[in-house]
């Protein structure tokens, strides 16, 4: 840890856990003043008959006054400007997400963008060069369905899908208003992805604790997290509707984020990681099942001490961190390599120049100043 630092909690945030969604949005609406026009988010696959969202629709009655479904991975822009449409057509005051970060972010952005007259897909590019944003007027209530935990920051990850590239945009205001943690909600979800997410979220403890500007709150929440998230990924692994073992997995990934979400620096695992994501189509849990421990093994030479303290949560500190990092994701099923991903190793040099450009790269622990650097990386990887 630093010896000097500053604090800051950046957004004001409720977060209902440990009953149904539908108690906690009948509570929530109820206490609402005034008007309540909701928009309801979500992605395809949650939209069976008599699934997760109708029943989150049920709770949401006669307030329901548009749907949007179908939003895709990684939160291209003409998800954000069809959201936006829907918002404006409809006068909605409120939107609930129920889903992943791709459909978080999406709605974060259209949330900002529809209160500083973005127009166009083209206009979302200027949302990271204003230098004064109006925050967002409609309330965001998001249901995560995954362990991404973009749910509690104010970073949002939107694909141009003309490059394509994945675009990091940042404010404070975005951050969602209010999250629901529903086991429940997880248990349509994909293992692949579940478990997926999952690796994600322990990747946000570790490059939070090895953080180059790391302080004591977000330190403390970095290792309970990963506590939470060790112990209960194995047991979900082990019985899939242990949902006491869900909810686990839920607050651990609260947990993780709070470093991210109040300022502290990440580094090159999640850095290579939206390259990944927006430029090979990787899902972003994968990215760190591969990368994460590439990255840290490079990253030992400046901060072996603090990977040690790791260690020894998941497992002994006389094994590599990331070596249980790895066990961990063959013990889930995930993929541990690039090719195992489908990413072609001709698209490496690309990745490796993407990568550079990520503002994450330039806070890793141990320096990464070129392409060739991070481009053996993503060799190792591959």
């Amino acid at each position: 840890m630093a010896s000097v630092g500053h604090y800051k909690t950046e957004a004001i945030q409720e977060v209902f856990y440990g009953k149904s969604a539908q108690d906690s949005l009948k509570e929530i609406i109820s206490s609402q003043d005034g008007k309540k026009r909701i928009v309801f988010v979500t992605n395809t696959s949650l939209t069976k008959k008599g699934g997760l969202a109708d029943q989150v629709k049920i709770a949401l009655g006669n307030n329901l006054v548009g749907e949007l479904q179908g939003l895709k991975a990684h939160s291209p822009r003409a998800d954000v400007m069809s959201l936006i449409a829907l918002l404006k057509k409809t006068k909605a005051d409120m939107v609930v997400t129920l889903g992943g970060g791709s459909v978080c972010d999406a709605t974060k952005v259209a949330c900002i963008a529809l209160e500083n007259n973005i127009q166009s897909a083209g206009d979302i590019a200027n949302l990271a060069t204003a230098t004064k944003l109006n925050p967002p007027q409609v309330r965001h209530i998001a249901i995560p369905t995954t362990l991404s935990a973009g749910e509690y920051t104010g970073f949002a990850g939107i694909t141009d899908e003309s490059i394509p590239r994945k675009e990091l945009y940042y404010h404070a205001s975005m951050v969602p208003n209010i999250v629901i943690l529903d086991s429940a909600m997880t248990a349509d979800t994909p293992d692949r992805l579940f478990f997926g997410t999952g690796i994600r979220a322990v990747d946000h403890c570790v490059e939070t604790w090895c953080s180059v500007d790391a302080n004591p709150i977000v330190e403390a929440t970095a290792l309970r997290g990963l506590q939470l998230l060790v112990d209960g990924l194995r047991a979900c692994k082990t019985d899939h509707k242990n949902l006491g073992s869900r909810l686990d997995c839920l607050v651990g990934a609260w947990l993780s984020i709070q470093g991210v979400a109040n300022g502290v620096s990440l580094g090159a695992s999640h850095g290579i990681g939206h390259i990944l994501g927006g430029t090979a189509g990787m899902p972003h849990g994968e990215t760190s099942c591969v990368m994460l421990p590439h990255v840290l093994r490079y990253n030992a030479a400046s901060n072996s001490a603090q990977q040690n303290v790791l260690a020894e949560i998941m497992g002994s500190n006389k094994t590599e961190l990331a070596d249980h990092v790895q066990q961990l994701v063959a013990e889930l099923e995930l993929p541990g390599r690039l090719r195992d991903a489908d990413v072609p190793k001709e698209l490496l040099r690309t990745l490796a120049e993407e990568s550079l450009l990520d503002i994450w790269i330039a806070t890793n622990p141990h320096p990464l100043n070129s392409v060739d650097e991070i481009l053996e990386l993503l060799t190792k990887a591959w």
